[in-house]
C-alpha cells in the first residue's frame, strides 16, 4: 500500500506534465511570417508618348516600401498594336533601388505600341503591379 502511495503522484505528474494546454502554451506551430506591403509604383510616361529614335526612356519610381530585402523585379513590354506582336525586349532588372531607370527599344517606326512595366517582389512574386501606356516612334 505504501507503494501505491509513492507511485501514484509519479503517475499523476507525469500524465499533467505530458498534457497539452488549451491556451496554446505547448504549441510548436509556427508563426507565419508578417506581409509584404503591396507594391506601388509610378512611371514618367504618359499615353501618347512620342520618341523620335526607336528607343524610349521611362523611370519607374517605387512609391512602396521595399518589399523585402531581395528587393524587385522589373519587366517590360511592348506589343504593336498593329499586328499584336511583341517586341523584344531587355530581360527583366533586378533592383534595390526605388528609382529605376529603363529603357524600351526595337520600337517600330510609325507604329503605336502598348508598353507594360510590372513590377514585383523578388521574395513573394505575386506581390505586383503594373502600368501600360502608348508609344509611337515618329
Amino acid at each position: 500500500m505504501k507503494k501505491l502511495f509513492f507511485i501514484l503522484p509519479i503517475v499523476i505528474g507525469s500524465i499533467i506534465s505530458c498534457s497539452k494546454s488549451s491556451d496554446g502554451g505547448g504549441s510548436t506551430t509556427p508563426t507565419p511570417p508578417a506581409a509584404e506591403t503591396p507594391v506601388a509604383f509610378t512611371i514618367n510616361a504618359s499615353n501618347n508618348s512620342v520618341s523620335l529614335t526607336n528607343g524610349f526612356a521611362v523611370t519607374a519610381t517605387l512609391t512602396s516600401i521595399m518589399p523585402s530585402s531581395k528587393g524587385i523585379t522589373i519587366e517590360t513590354t511592348v506589343v504593336d498594336q498593329t499586328n499584336s506582336a511583341n517586341i523584344a525586349q531587355s530581360a527583366a532588372v533586378t533592383s534595390t533601388s526605388a528609382v529605376n531607370n529603363l529603357q524600351l527599344v526595337n520600337l517600330p517606326q510609325q507604329r503605336w505600341c502598348t508598353a507594360t512595366i510590372k513590377v514585383s517582389s523578388v521574395a513573394t512574386p505575386s506581390n505586383s503591379a503594373s502600368q501600360s501606356f502608348t508609344v509611337v516612334y515618329k
